[in-house]
């Protein structure tokens, strides 16, 4: 079979620092070419060039224009590309229902996958009519999980023939186990304490700022926990101050990483005793959750979206959105108890592996063929 995944037009995939989409389409195509499917994958770059890696065809596109334009550009450029290859397959854009217009033409499934449902300005956008149309042309739609579809569904009053859950996934080979590599970086950081470790992007929605409350009521009660902090400072389209963040967390005692590589990633899963993830509003998924668990880490994440799906009671625990006490509490019983916590882990393990990308691209197999 024939699938083109269609990227979004803002990071290139396989730039080293991408984002879960980018992430999601690299690991998806792999899978697929090693099944056999020929596999193209249309992305954003810095020069128009096509390359070859690991049985998948990448075909990078150069874009002139500024944001929004860009996505209409982006979505023009592939269909003309794609016109010009094969017909016939899939076409699997990723989170851009623009492809619904420049596609019409081309002879192929449309499917869209997507981690979050407002696209463009959600509530605000005068261009709701637009995108409620737009996503309609789509054969099949596949929200990363029940609470996405849900949401989407009553959003966009969408069919729910239409509708079908397909979960982020994992790489079990790049993010398992690996005590050598967490002690590694812990010796290479100066850290011999407890590590609660945070991995994604810092800002308000994601609930850092509660993060930053937990470890400050944590200090007045002890001293053996470390908070580390991994990922860009801000949101999507929105200006933030850095230097006030990074000072928000020195000031607790935390250290501050930065936009980790992915060749580095699995290796801070590694360092952490505890994973937390305390995300506010619109957790779609929680991909970083998963990867953390697959490195047999207890999780303790907010009550929050898609996160009530990927993290059950028994791999950590969950406390209620926006409650900094009871993320310590939660912090300080896990760390203290060693019976739950390998019990924690050993559930962890066996949760994320329902997640490896061979289980995912077997749903998607079925999919493609439905």
């Amino acid at each position: 079979m024939i699938v083109n995944h269609i990227s979004v037009s803002t990071l290139p995939v396989l730039y080293r620092f991408g984002g879960a989409i980018e992430r999601r389409i690299m690991e998806t195509a792999n899978e697929q070419a090693n099944r056999g499917h020929e596999v193209h994958v249309y992305s954003v770059g810095d020069q128009t060039e096509t390359k070859s890696v690991e049985g998948v065809t990448y075909h990078f596109i150069k874009c002139r224009s500024k944001l929004p334009f860009k996505h209409i550009e982006f979505q023009y450029k592939i269909a003309q590309a794609i016109k010009r290859g094969p017909q016939g397959g899939v076409l699997h854009f990723h989170s851009q229902p623009e492809g619904a217009i420049m596609s019409t033409f081309l002879k192929a499934k449309k499917i869209l996958q997507y981690d979050f449902y407002y696209f463009r300005g959600g509530p605000k956008t005068p261009l709701y009519p637009v995108y409620k149309r737009l996503l309609r042309h789509f054969d099949l739609l596949l929200p990363c999980s029940e609470f996405c579809l849900q949401e989407s569904k009553a959003f966009w009053k969408l069919p729910t023939e239409k509708l079908k859950v397909l979960h982020n996934g994992v790489n079990l080979s790049q993010f398992r186990p690996d005590p050598e590599a967490g002690k590694k970086e812990r010796e290479t950081l100066g850290i011999d304490k407890k590590v609660v470790l945070y991995v994604g992007r810092v800002n308000e929605q994601k609930g850092s700022d509660i993060l930053l409350e937990a470890i400050a009521k944590l200090r007045e009660r002890r001293q053996d926990c470390q908070l580390v902090i991994a990922g860009p400072i801000g949101q999507f389209g929105m200006k933030t101050d850095p230097d006030r963040w990074q000072d928000r967390i020195e000031k607790v005692g935390g250290l501050y990483l930065g936009a980790v590589a992915e060749n580095r990633l699995a290796s801070i899963y590694n360092l952490a005793d505890v994973f937390v993830m305390p995300t506010r509003i619109y957790e779609m998924f929680g991909m970083a959750a998963v990867e953390a668990q697959a490195c047999g880490k207890p999780v303790i994440a907010s009550d929050c979206g898609g996160l009530r799906e990927v993290v059950p009671h028994d791999c950590g625990a969950r406390f209620p959105v926006g409650d900094s006490t009871q993320l310590a509490n939660e912090i300080e019983k896990l760390v203290d108890d060693p019976n739950r916590y390998a019990t924690c882990s050993k559930n962890a393990l066996a949760n994320a592996a329902q997640y490896d990308w061979k289980n995912i691209c077997n749903a998607l197999d079925t999919l493609y063929k439905s």
